[in-house]
């Protein structure tokens, strides 16, 4: 029964985690700073995942970060809950 709870746990964690970080990249592009060149195949992904400030108007910063936080939460969430199976299935 806890080994149904912690894979349902770990793949809605994993999975809206992803969601939400894959829609913090979006409202990112969809929200880029006039003053910065477009988002072409030489800018960096990570850099606009890890610095929004340098890319993303003012005005979508918040939700970008908020998106971002969540996102990052709920994957150590899942980190989580496979570390937990693992010292389960171990011990």
């Amino acid at each position: 029964m806890a080994n149904n709870w912690n894979q349902a746990i770990f793949l809605t964690a994993f999975l809206t985690g992803d969601v939400l970080l894959i829609a913090s990249f979006l409202v990112a592009r969809f929200n880029w700073r006039p003053d910065v060149p477009p988002y072409n195949l030489r800018t960096n992904t990570f850099d606009v995942l890890w610095n929004p400030a340098k890319y993303v108007q003012p005005k979508a910063l918040r939700m970008t970060r908020s998106l971002q936080v969540l996102g990052g939460l709920l994957l150590l969430i899942a980190v989580a809950a496979l570390a937990r199976q693992l010292i389960h299935d171990l011990f």
